[in-house]
Order: C-alpha cells, then structure tokens, then sequence
C-alpha cells in the first residue's frame, strides 16, 4: 500500500497544483480573462495563420492581424446583428402596447411613486448609480476588446517562437516530452471545440425547425443566435425561446408560446443526453466525467464547476498521454539497469 501511495504521487500533487491555480485564475478573471481568450484564439488559428504564411506568403505579423480582424470583426458583426433584432423587436412591442404605455406614464400612482422616490432620494441612488455602472463599462468593455485583440495578434505571431524557445530550455532530457504534450494538447484542444461546434450545429437544426413551425419572423437568423446563446451556462438557448414564446403570449398566440416553451425543454433534454457522448467521443473522456461535469455545475448553479471538472480531465489525459506521469518510473527503470549491468 506504500509503494503504491509513493507511486500515485505524482498524479495528486498534479490534482492538488491544478486545484489551487484553478482557483487563483478564477479568482483573478478579471486581470487573466484576455491572456487566456488571446491564447486559445493563437492556439486554433495556428493552422490557418501558417496556411496564410507559406501558402500565400503573407508576412508573420500581417497574417496575424489580419486573422485576429476577421475574428473579432465576426463577434462584432454578430453583436451588433443581435442588438439590431433586440431594439427591433422591442419597437415593435411598443408599437402594439403604446397606448397602454402611455395610459401608465400618464397615471397618478406613476407620479406618486416618482415623487416620493425623489423625496426619499432613492430614485436619485439608482439613477446615479445605473449612470455609473454604465461610464465603467463602456470604457472596461472597449479596454478588454482593445487587449485582447493586441494579445492575439502577439501570441498568433509570436507562438511558435514561444514553444521553440521552451523546448531549447528544457534541454535533451525533457523536450521530447514537452513536445509530446504541445501536440497532445494541441489535438485535444482542437478535438474539444470540435465537439462543441458539433452540438452547436445540433442547436442551430433544431431551432430553425422549431421556428419555422410556429412561425417565428426571420427563423434562420434567430436560430443562429439560438446557437450562439448556447454557450451561455443554465439558460442557454432559453436567452431566445423565453422571449420569444412570452412575446407570442403577449400577441395572444398562446399555442405558438406554450409550443416554443416545450420544444425548449425538449431542446435541454435531449442536449443534455447527447452532449456527455459527443464530448467523450471527440476528446476520448469516460462519459460519465462530462456528464457528471454537467451534473455538478447545475446543482452549483455555477459554471466554473463544469470547466474545472472538463478542464482538469482534460488537462490529466494530456499529461498521461505524453507519458509526463511515467518519466520518474523510466528513469529509476535506467538506474536500475545500470546496477544489473554492474
């Protein structure tokens, strides 16, 4: 039971160093959030910035840019088509309920309660506090883009050199390993998001199919942001069938709301039977560590649970692939052979 204590160990000093930084990262989101988004976008688009680079001959560093503005001029482009949809859609309820609107600004009880909210002070502390909120985050919001946005085109030029230079350090009796877990890594990563695109694809399906039967304006665009509100944690696709079945009830089609309400809950279930079994089989993990994954970080209602649990196996079947565990065993393997052989 020792040996095999002493054995294990190095495996539970990797759960227990990946645990605490695990939670110092999450601590500090906020200061390493652009650093990991810049990395993971130099990470799968390294196959097209090299594709650009030898097949067209572009230049590293205009290569990089132009990749990273193709990126984030997508995400604003999508951004943007989804506030357009919003503000149309709210136009169009305050068309249909303009009179009501105006018959409730222009009631006593909504004048009573702005003027002792103003005596009180305390419609004063929320305004003051809601402008406040909104001059910090314009600025942090176009601070955080403007960072990430120069940290990927840096990573995307620069990464290669980065792994080159760590393989030179780590010297002949480590870079073959440390090769083994950039390309394992690599694979995996690559392999994850793979998975993903793949339920994503699910999503956007099933909702056009749904939008299409109950009669949603614009079906493919709103399924497309259906997909995209996926990635969000609990709700997910409810960011977009809520609205839009409460919208239909407020219309008085009650059979396309209460429709949309229960194609959504069939859309959650069904994601959650397929999502363990195409991550598992995309990344080679047990389905039961995605699905418990999942499990957990609902009951947390947290989804740092469902990254830690992903990330961490994840992380574990990298290092155990590329033999990172078995190194300490090899090399008392070799002292042991030299004394046999003296």
């Amino acid at each position: 039971m020792k040996a095999r204590f002493f054995s294990d160990k190095p495996r539970l000093v990797f759960f227990i160093v990946y645990t605490l930084l695990f939670i110092i990262a999450v601590r500090a989101i906020g200061f390493v959030l652009p650093f990991i988004l810049a990395l993971l976008i130099a990470v799968i688009m390294k196959p097209l910035y090299d594709h650009l680079r030898h097949r067209f001959n572009f230049r590293s560093a205009f290569a990089a840019t132009a990749i990273t503005v193709l990126i984030f001029g997508t995400l604003l482009g999508i951004v943007g088509f989804l506030l357009f949809l919003v503000v149309r859609q709210a136009l169009s309820l305050l068309d249909t309920y303009g009179n009501m609107i105006s018959e409730y600004i222009r009631s006593p009880e909504l004048f009573g309660a702005l003027k002792d909210g103003l005596l009180s002070g305390k419609l004063f502390d929320t305004a003051s506090g809601l402008l406040s909120a909104l001059f910090q985050a314009v600025p942090l919001a176009i601070t955080f883009v403007a960072v990430t946005f120069a940290l990927s085109v840096y990573f995307l030029h620069h990464i290669s050199a980065f792994r080159d230079r760590l393989l030179k350090r780590a010297g002949e009796d480590y870079a073959p390993l440390l090769s083994r877990i950039f390309g394992t890594a690599y694979h995996m990563v690559r392999a994850f998001i793979r998975s993903y695109l793949v339920l994503y694809l699910i999503t956007f399906i099933e909702a056009v199919f749904i939008f299409y039967l109950t009669g949603v304006e614009y079906p493919l665009a709103f399924a497309f942001i259906t997909a995209i509100a996926d990635i969000l944690p609990v709700l997910g696709p409810g960011v977009v069938y809520i609205p839009l079945a409460i919208s239909f009830i407020l219309y008085k089609n009650y059979l396309a709301g209460v429709t949309l309400i229960v194609f959504f809950l069939i859309t959650v279930i069904i994601r959650q039977v397929i999502e363990p079994k195409i991550v598992s089989d995309g990344v080679k993990l047990h389905p039961l560590v995605v699905l418990s994954a999942i499990y957990f970080s609902i009951v947390s209602m947290n989804i740092w649970v469902l990254f830690y649990v992903v990330s961490i196996f994840l992380s574990f079947k990298v290092l155990d692939t590329a033999g990172a565990f078995d190194k300490s065993i090899d090399s008392s393997a070799k002292e042991n052979k030299k004394v046999d052989i003296s």
